[in-house]
């Protein structure tokens, strides 16, 4: 599948990580890199940048030159600094937050030492933007290799399609899928583009979510002391896949009913640990790997985008809604 990451302004890819994490794409980057560094090689390295807007009242032929410009006031034009390409057209009162600004926020952790960037990039050709940062060391379900590492994650978008976003998402080592720990209360920060960028707020949530994340885990190895068969797996998985355009009979037909019983039966990574053998936690991981891998998308960035801000980050919230009420 052809990747759809950012190219704009130089031939290196937009997208980059210490690791497999977070699908893996774009350009490694050694542990230790700079802020500075981080940002040339994810192309953050640009500025967004406002233009009027103006149109044509007259017909336009090919013997007729422009001409009757009327100006737009109270939208503009959204651009990147380094190549003019367009961004989308906005609010006169849009509030941007700069590519630089997202990984600048990771800088004084980073420099002291408590935590560790790990991926950042440029999605939709700059309309959107993001940062990850390593949190700590991770952390075992049970023990033994099924271990989770949590992450921050600061998101936002020049295009008006993604508010300013901070919260703490996991990765699970053993298949790289993502989970997200918090979307509401003090673990989660939505910012809108009418107010100002304030970072503080956002380190306000970073500093006091350890808790937050204690209760994820705790949650997680609740899960995996659930025993869950597998006809019961499957009753999960259809309430899951049932919308107000699907019953549940048509559910159980479904492409993605079938794969997600064939990774919680064995075939999903880490699948065959004892904390995910016939298991809540199992089951649940086997809706976030199909979200993250292997869900139909146009390209390995769209999947990226739905798994961690779209439609795939609300079905693997509803999946963990629904195998904690069980």
């Amino acid at each position: 599948m052809a990747h759809e990451i950012d190219t704009t302004s130089r031939a290196t890819a937009s997208y980059a990580s210490t690791g497999e994490e977070w699908h893996g794409l774009g350009q490694r980057m050694l542990p230790g890199a700079t802020v500075e560094e981080w940002q040339a090689a994810a192309n953050m390295d640009y500025k967004v940048q406002r233009g009027f807007i103006r149109y044509a009242t007259s017909y336009l032929t090919p013997d007729a030159p422009i001409h009757n410009l009327q100006k737009v006031d109270d939208k503009v034009v959204l651009f990147r600094s380094d190549t003019g390409a367009p961004l989308g057209v906005v609010s006169d009162n849009y509030k941007v937050v700069q590519p630089a600004e997202v990984l600048e926020t990771f800088r004084e952790w980073a420099g002291a030492g408590g935590m560790t960037i790990e991926s950042a990039g440029v999605l939709f050709g700059g309309k959107r933007y993001f940062a990850t940062a390593r949190m700590s060391d991770a952390v075992a379900v049970d023990g033994g290799r099924d271990r989770i590492i949590p992450y921050a994650l600061l998101s936002t978008s020049a295009d008006g399609s993604l508010a300013t976003e901070g919260r703490w998402t996991s990765v699970r080592v053993v298949c790289n899928n993502t989970l997200s720990m918090a979307r509401s209360g003090q673990a989660a920060f939505r910012l809108t583009h009418r107010s100002a960028w304030k970072p503080e707020q956002f380190k306000k949530v970073i500093e006091t979510a350890q808790e937050d994340f204690s209760a994820f885990m705790q949650s997680s190895r609740t899960l995996a002391a659930l025993q869950i068969q597998v006809k019961e797996a499957e009753d999960l998985t259809a309430m899951l896949l049932t919308t107000g355009q699907r019953n549940a009979d048509a559910a159980r037909e479904s492409a993605g009913f079938n794969r997600i019983m064939s990774l919680f039966n064995g075939g999903g990574r880490g699948a065959t640990l004892e904390t995910a053998r016939e298991t809540g936690w199992g089951w649940l991981n086997a809706v976030t790997e199909y979200v993250d891998h292997h869900a139909r998308a146009r390209s390995d960035e769209n999947r990226l985008v739905s798994a961690l801000w779209g439609p795939g980050d609300d079905l693997k919230n509803k999946a963990r809604d629904l195998v904690l009420s069980v």
